[in-house]
């Protein structure tokens, strides 16, 4: 489901954070009634961690878009897919997670297949005129992309037992609306779509991408090894591309089967270690 997600951002009539805004606005009346009607109801302390979570998640959402704009495709799509790296850093240091060698030998084969893919779709590794000059402030800001994103789950993982995922997800979109907000307005976007297609795509973001899509990995990363979820999220990059392909007509080449094919190979073996 998340997947889906740069592909509408593609298609968008609005700037990507004013998408991002219109996401989250659609998503947050039905995540309040979810949020009102589920228990356990969470500590004011809770809720201040699911506030700053997904002030996280919605800075993370944001660097991205900057990183693309000073510094190489290959690069900022690197980084950001570092996520599940920083997040068992995370979960060794924080939650005193221990996994097996099989499941970090697929969390590793995963990994090669994620940057394979990544550098097959880049675009020859090009990027904007400004990252002759300013690419390792791109590659600064996707990295700490990452470890925002990381950062987010991990609250979500030390959450998720005690809160409800109604709550977790109604309190983060919350957060990640502020940010939003205030990035899509300074930076004076276009806020309004034109057509009922442009209403249609935000709205859809918001039901199907922030609801379901990010509903079902908190109520996932709540209840697994936060390693385990992270490399799960791998899948993402593999539907963008498939999507990418049959909609825009961007064949993947034979490099990035490969990578998609190892990122599904990884995801095999991590989940037969588990079983």
């Amino acid at each position: 489901m998340i997947g889906v997600a740069p592909i509408a951002i593609r298609l968008s009539e609005v700037g990507p954070h004013a998408t991002n805004l219109w996401r989250f606005l659609f998503a947050l009346p039905i995540l309040a009634a979810w949020a009102a009607n589920s228990r356990p109801i969470p500590s004011a302390r809770q809720t201040l961690w699911l506030v700053g979570g997904g002030l996280l998640f919605g800075l993370e959402i944001s660097l991205w878009a900057m990183a693309l704009n000073l510094t190489t495709i290959t690069n900022a799509t690197l980084l950001v897919n570092l996520t599940p790296v920083f997040a068992a850093i995370f979960g060794w240091l924080w939650l005193k997670e221990r996994l097996s060698l099989p499941i970090l030998g697929g969390g590793a084969l995963a990994l090669v297949g994620a940057v394979t893919l990544a550098l097959a779709r880049a675009q020859s590794g090009h990027g904007p005129a400004a990252a002759a000059a300013h690419g390792w402030i791109g590659d600064s800001i996707a990295l700490l992309g990452a470890i925002f994103y990381a950062g987010y789950l991990m609250i979500v993982r030390a959450m998720g037992k005690n809160v409800s995922v109604g709550a977790v997800m109604f309190w983060a979109t919350l957060g990640a609306t502020v940010v939003s907000a205030v990035l899509s307005f300074s930076l004076g976007e276009a806020m309004m779509p034109q057509t009922w297609f442009g209403w249609a795509l935000v709205i859809s973001l918001g039901l199907l991408v922030q609801i379901c899509g990010q509903g079902l990995i908190a109520y996932g990363v709540g209840r697994l090894p936060i390693v385990i979820s992270t490399v799960l999220l791998w899948m993402q990059p593999v539907v963008a591309a498939v999507l990418s392909w049959i909609l825009f007509g961007e064949a993947l080449s034979a490099v990035a089967l490969l990578g998609a094919a190892l990122v599904l190979a990884g995801i095999f073996l991590v989940q037969r270690a588990r079983a």
